[in-house]
């Protein structure tokens, strides 16, 4: 069902009850501005809780769910989020961003709202636009801005710096001078805003199209170095040997990436690749190095997604992609044999695809040919993999002998060392010395157990 339908359906009840409503917020904002939206807000100055009952039950959607202290209620209906709400005033405690809550006017109510582009009401009985604070206008000259004292907005709920630079990012708007000077002066504020809500705004910021618009703007208005330290900490030049500007280089790998996939978590990926080399920076002989910081960049990447309240399967994969985005380069510019290649595809699994989107996007230099020649060489080299990988059909590799015979044959329990058999077994079968049959396994064992198992042991302690 489309978004018009269930207006329409708001409208016909409204007027057969001769009660007034608008449609507010992003979704006329959206419609404004030709977009699409499924996210439907609706307003009233009467119960909007006994309205929504009504429409549910007149138009057999399912029954609303109710939000009592905001007098608000949610209808979804085939994918359309239907938001019928009473029109509000709010008053902010200093210490928490949340209200106590007043009945209102439609003009309070759009009074309270967080840009000028959100505070723009159609009635959808008369179609007359209430636009009291010019958000048509800004939506035209793309700019941000409150409708009322941004310091005051931004005191009563500071996530809405963050949801401002979302939308300037989102957009393309500019942030209005006097708000985003309100923006850094209330930047501390964010302190009594949840986790949680911090964490959604960051990750919608990644949705962007130009993601990092809302970086920089994260950066000018004082609130990266709170929000995302690892990333902040990359504007520090840490020598002044000749290198790299590490914020400047992550943001172009951010919207270069960002132009070829839309997974946020590759794109959150790409933001944190470089997070490990403030920690391993040094210079020897005028030479600036950063060894191993895909490691500890992975280690870091964890407390970051923890923040960001990431599952723990995308925080996997977020930090492996860390870990390997050097191999792909360090390949390309060798000449790489098929053993090699076997261990890399073992290695890296199914992440390989995104690594290389990773490993592309990477490729920041100033010198156009230099980028062009890098580009070829992945693109070469990630053909040599797809061809081996079908050759050896590595994917569903799938050892001959599992587990529990390994400990059966060498009379030793289960832990890392069953492991690490297994896993000398499979690089000796990748690498062609053993078939990968339970005969010639066991015949390995048979011949060389113990002293497979003493090299393991010695390597694990």
């Amino acid at each position: 069902m489309k978004s018009e339908t269930v207006i329409e359906a708001v409208k016909e009840l409204a007027m057969k009850r001769g009660i007034t409503v608008y449609l507010v917020g992003g979704y006329l904002r959206d419609r404004l501005m030709r977009r699409k939206s499924t996210d439907v807000d609706v307003v009233m100055e009467t119960d909007a809780l006994e309205f929504a009952r009504e429409l549910s039950r007149v138009f057999g959607y399912p029954s609303p769910i109710f939000y009592g202290r905001f007098g608000t209620a949610m209808v979804e209906v085939d994918g359309v989020k239907l938001e019928l709400a009473t029109c509000r005033t709010e008053s902010y405690p200093p210490d928490s961003r949340k209200p106590e809550v007043f009945r209102a006017t439609i003009a309070q109510d759009l009074s309270r709202r967080d840009f000028t582009i959100n505070a723009i009401a159609l009635n959808l009985l008369t179609g007359e636009i209430l636009d009291p604070f010019g958000g048509r206008a800004d939506i035209k000259a793309k700019v941000i801005r409150t409708p009322v004292d941004p310091d005051k907005t931004f005191y009563d709920d500071p996530l809405r710096i963050l949801r401002g630079i979302r939308f300037a990012a989102r957009f393309h708007f500019t942030i209005e001078p006097l708000t985003r000077d309100a923006m850094r002066r209330n930047v501390e504020r964010l302190a009594i805003v949840s986790q949680e809500r911090i964490a959604e705004e960051v990750m919608k910021m990644l949705e962007a199209s130009q993601p990092s618009l809302a970086f920089y703007l994260l950066d000018e208005v004082g609130a990266l170095a709170s929000l995302l330290p690892e990333v902040s900490v990359l504007k520090e030049k840490g020598t002044d040997h000749a290198c790299k500007d590490l914020f400047e280089h992550t943001l172009k790998t951010l919207d270069n990436i960002s132009r070829h996939t839309r997974n946020v978590y590759l794109r959150l990926a790409m933001l944190l690749h470089d997070i490990g080399k403030p920690r391993t920076l040094k210079v020897e002989e005028g030479k600036v190095s950063f060894h191993r910081h895909e490691l500890v960049g992975e280690k870091m990447s964890r407390n970051v997604c923890q923040r960001l309240k990431i599952g723990v399967a995308e925080t996997v994969y977020i930090g492996r992609l860390i870990r390997y985005h050097l191999w792909p380069h360090l390949l390309a510019k060798e000449e790489p044999t098929d053993k090699g290649l076997r261990r890399f595809i073992r290695e890296v699994g199914k992440e390989r695809k995104d690594l290389f989107t990773l490993a592309r996007a990477d490729l920041t230099s100033q010198n156009p040919e230099k980028v062009r020649k890098a580009l070829t060489r992945l693109n070469e080299l990630e053909k040599r993999v797809k061809e081996v990988n079908r050759r050896s059909r590595l994917s569903s590799f799938k050892l001959a002998l599992d587990g529990h015979e390994i400990m059966k044959m060498l009379g030793i329990g289960p832990g890392r060392v069953v492991g690490g058999i297994k896993d000398y077994l499979e690089q000796q079968v990748m690498d062609g010395v053993l078939k990968n049959t339970k005969r010639e396994l066991k015949k390995e064992l048979g011949q060389r157990g113990q002293q497979i198992l003493q090299q393991v042991q010695s390597r694990l302690e």
